[in-house]
């Protein structure tokens, strides 16, 4: 053969391979499998990085900064010099009058413009900080002090004239401090105030915003150089809610592209397979002319390149048009632009399209060197065997190390790994038990049971191989389903429509019941949490010097005091993880004052090495109390509900003085009960939170659309390869079909044959799948997406039934008719 006779030979041969259903298949599959793959990388890089950089907005910046010392002006000044666009808030909580009137507020002083994200004001005006002598203040502030634009506000010793209403602004600051109606004024006046002095708390932030790599250069420096006291976040940073929602986004970004490419592989995998042994005849022909076992292994990787070459200039095409229709769907919830994504993530598709390609290709390609020119004379079909189990093994194992840094978690790839292809292989036997016992019981009551139950013996080993990957198909799409809707149903209970936007806090005891009066009298009906502010200084009797390592010592809940409370009830937002909730009365232990119990939150528990049984001593304001741990919780943090590291139970700190805490969810009428409850309540530290709910709101809505998109694009790939699937298999049964036509059974028959074959399949790989997807979620809920997973009782009535009427539909739609005539040349081509 010529240098160019396998190119060509190869081209002629890809095209007469077109009236074969497993190339087709195959075909479809990996054209399906580059386009999801590049569509769901451009997508995801697309919308993530614009979600990144919106959840930046919120922020202010990429990176910050922050201590409650003076942070070194330098940092600034070589950031900007090296492109980074920076600038510094100082924030602090005081007191801001006006007509005899008093609010604590937040009063963030800005130097220049924020890095990222823009302050909204009405009016609106085209300045980016107040200038000297001016404030912008929130609504809430307005309301509670009766001001009206043009009004004059006392900060510390300094009026300033209301100028602007903060509609909406990035970097409210973290901490109770940033639940203060919030007021900005320019950086220059913030020391004529007068509130710089001794006992200010104040917390300085530099904030930075550039590209991905001068912020990544500026991190690795500047954490090289942190002091004491100073923190780094971002929008990265495993902190608030708005960043858990984007990580868990993120997860199931991944998560959704990896089931779509396993999907896509199963398929090339099996075609593959059918192809191979379709193929054994034509191989062994060509050995007949002379083709040697190195030029048939050429000639097959070329035409499997030709066909990727194909898909992956078809795939490219439909991923960019794809991209602009699900771009145009979302463009009224995204922030436009949306970035641009890299020439590389287009890229993606077929690169990851020739990897899974030559992995589970190149095993069944060897496999067509041993065909043998005595098959044409003896017409023997070549047996549909694994063969050497070696390239197997191998290409297993890339994928496997694919899928975990795809992931970036090697404990759940191989959960995953064990879940779906282990316990699969397992239930395929057990599959295939079953279709023969239902087949048996089934015959006597009908007059097609005979054919079906000799149909299904026969098919044994094809079951045993099919079932399981069938199986797979249907627990990946019920896995991704359930991931997505328990993953949105958990951002809907996050902020459901009644989550409290306003905290109470300083309420003294004198002044409960009348809080409690005011705002029943609006329909409300608070729960008031009582507030002991402890510091923690033993456990188990001996000094935290003695009980902790020098790392737990440095914990910061040791190095503050900590809000305690005391409740009968478990609150509901707290899950119990060991012990019990509460005992049946207090207990006297060693001689110490006295003894309760206290309740720990599972993370500082788990940091600070304590367990149930431990004591634990408590200063606060100077008396002493210790508990005995009886109870470990898991607290949902993102919940805005009052959460608290330590819960004791009633009665251990009844003789100690406490404030209350409440929250509440206030609608139209807020600034009515809002001015209410300052003007009698004027000690009292009103916090409104409502603008931190409406952005994170906003956020989980843009992402709840994104993952539904996503959803959509997996399940209608998933589907298509179903049927792709089917109709292949449907083939194999033309020549038996035609053999019972012969034999006098109608086409009616035939065809109904065919559906109870299919139909008797779909039920048993639908009651397995629901197995696999239940064992699969598991790892899934508690290490991707930090859910609690779950039993799911609806999958296992709905799954067996709509994959058997799914299984029956198909064949119905893919069945083709034969003639006798034709089924005589079915036979003879035999």
């Amino acid at each position: 053969m010529s240098i160019t006779t396998p190119l060509q030979l190869a081209a002629k041969q890809s095209i007469s391979c077109l009236k074969l259903s497993e190339w087709r298949a195959l075909i479809i599959a990996l054209l399906l499998a580059v386009t999801i793959a590049s569509l769901m990388a451009v997508l995801g890089e697309r919308i993530e990085r614009t979600l990144m950089r919106q959840g930046s907005d919120i922020l202010g910046a990429d990176l910050i900064l922050s201590s409650s010392r003076t942070l070194d002006e330098s940092t600034l000044v070589s950031a900007q010099e090296s492109g980074i666009t920076a600038s510094e808030v100082v924030q602090l909580g005081t007191m801001a009058s006006h007509d005899e009137r008093f609010l604590l507020v937040t009063i963030r002083a800005l130097q220049a413009a924020y890095p990222r994200g823009k302050i909204t004001l009405e009016p609106p005006t085209p300045l980016n900080i107040p200038k000297p002598n001016e404030v912008w203040a929130e609504q809430s502030a307005l309301d509670r002090l009766n001001l009206t634009l043009g009004d004059q506000i006392t900060l510390g010793s300094v009026s300033f004239t209301l100028t602007a209403v903060i509609q909406s602004a990035p970097d409210r600051g973290r901490g109770f401090i940033s639940f203060n109606p919030q007021l900005i004024i320019n950086r220059q006046q913030l020391e004529q105030t007068g509130l710089l002095g001794p006992g200010a708390r104040l917390s300085y932030r530099q904030l930075f915003a550039g590209t991905p790599t001068q912020i990544a250069t500026l991190r690795q420096r500047l954490e090289q150089n942190l002091k004491t006291g100073e923190k780094l976040s971002s929008i990265t940073s495993e902190e608030g809610q708005q960043n858990s929602a984007l990580n868990k986004a993120s997860s199931y970004l991944r998560l959704g592209a990896l089931f779509a490419l396993l999907i896509s592989a199963m398929t090339i995998f099996l075609s593959l397979r059918r192809f191979t042994q379709s193929q054994y005849k034509r191989a062994a022909l060509l050995k007949t002319l002379g083709v040697s076992d190195q030029q048939i292994l050429q000639l097959y990787i070329i035409q499997l390149c030709l066909a990727w070459l194909l898909c992956s200039v078809a795939g490219v095409i439909l991923t960019w048009l794809l991209e602009s229709a699900g771009l145009t769907l979302l463009q009224g919830v995204l922030p436009q632009p949306v970035p641009a994504a890299s020439i590389f993530t287009y890229l993606s598709g077929p690169l990851l399209g020739i990897t899974i390609l030559l992995c589970l290709g190149l095993p069944s390609l060897f496999k067509l060197q041993n065909s043998n020119p005595l098959q044409l004379i003896q017409d023997q079909t070549a047996p549909l065997t694994w063969g050497n189990k070696l390239p197997y093994a191998a290409a297993m194992l890339i994928l496997v190390g694919a899928t975990a840094w795809y992931l970036n978690n090697l404990l759940l790839t191989i959960s995953l790994t064990l879940c779906l292809l282990v316990v699969g292989g397992l239930l395929g036997s057990l599959g295939a038990y079953l279709s023969k016992v239902i087949s048996q019981k089934f015959a006597p009551h009908h007059p097609l049971g005979n054919l079906l139950f000799s149909r299904v013996q026969q098919q044994q080993r094809w079951y045993k191989l099919q079932i399981p990957v069938i199986c797979l198909l249907f627990s990946l799409l019920s896995i991704n389903l359930i991931a997505l809707n328990d993953l949105l149903s958990r951002w809907q209970a996050q902020l459901p429509e009644e989550t409290p936007n306003h905290f109470v806090i300083n309420i003294q005891e004198w002044e409960k019941e009348g809080v409690q009066t005011l705002l029943h009298s609006h329909q409300i009906d608070p729960q008031l949490w009582p507030i002991y502010r402890g510091r923690l200084n033993a456990i188990n009797h001996q000094p935290l010097s003695e009980a902790l390592t020098q790392k737990q010592q440095d914990h910061p809940s040791l190095n503050r005091e900590l809000n305690l409370t005391t409740t009968i009830q478990l609150p509901a937002h707290n899950t119990l993880v060991a012990g019990q909730w509460r005992a049946s009365k207090q207990t006297e232990k060693t001689d110490t004052p006295l003894t309760g119990q206290v309740s720990i939150e599972e993370k500082i528990a788990s940091e600070l090495g304590l367990t149930l049984g431990d004591i634990v001593t408590f200063n606060i304001g100077g008396i002493e109390r210790s508990a005995e741990v009886n109870s470990i919780r898991s607290v949902q943090w993102d919940s805005f509900q009052p959460n608290f590291y330590f819960i004791f139970a009633p009665g251990l700190l009844e003789d100690i003085s406490a404030s209350y805490l409440t929250s509440f969810h206030l609608g139209d009428n807020s600034a009515d009960i809002s001015r209410q409850l300052i003007e009698q309540f004027p000690t009292l530290t009103l916090i409104d939170v409502r603008q931190i709910l409406e952005q994170l709101q906003h956020l989980l809505t843009r992402l709840s659309m994104l993952s539904s998109l996503l959803m959509l694009l997996t399940t209608s790939a998933g589907l298509i390869l179903l049927y792709v699937t089917l109709t292949q298999e449907l083939e194999q049964r033309r020549y038996e079909n035609a053999l019972l036509q012969t034999l006098g059974a109608s086409q009616q028959q035939c065809k109904q044959l065919d559906r109870m074959e299919m139909g008797l399949i779909g039920m048993i790989s639908g009651f397995m799948a629901v197995i696999i997807s239940e064992l699969s979620l598991w790892p899934i809920h508690q290490q991707l997406l930090k859910l609690d997973p779950v039993v799911h009782p609806y999958l296992w009535i709905s799954l067996p039934i709509l994959s058997c009427g799914l299984f029956m539909l198909i064949s119905k739609l893919s069945h083709r008719q034969q003639s006798l005539a034709s089924s005589y040349r079915t036979l003879i081509s035999r």
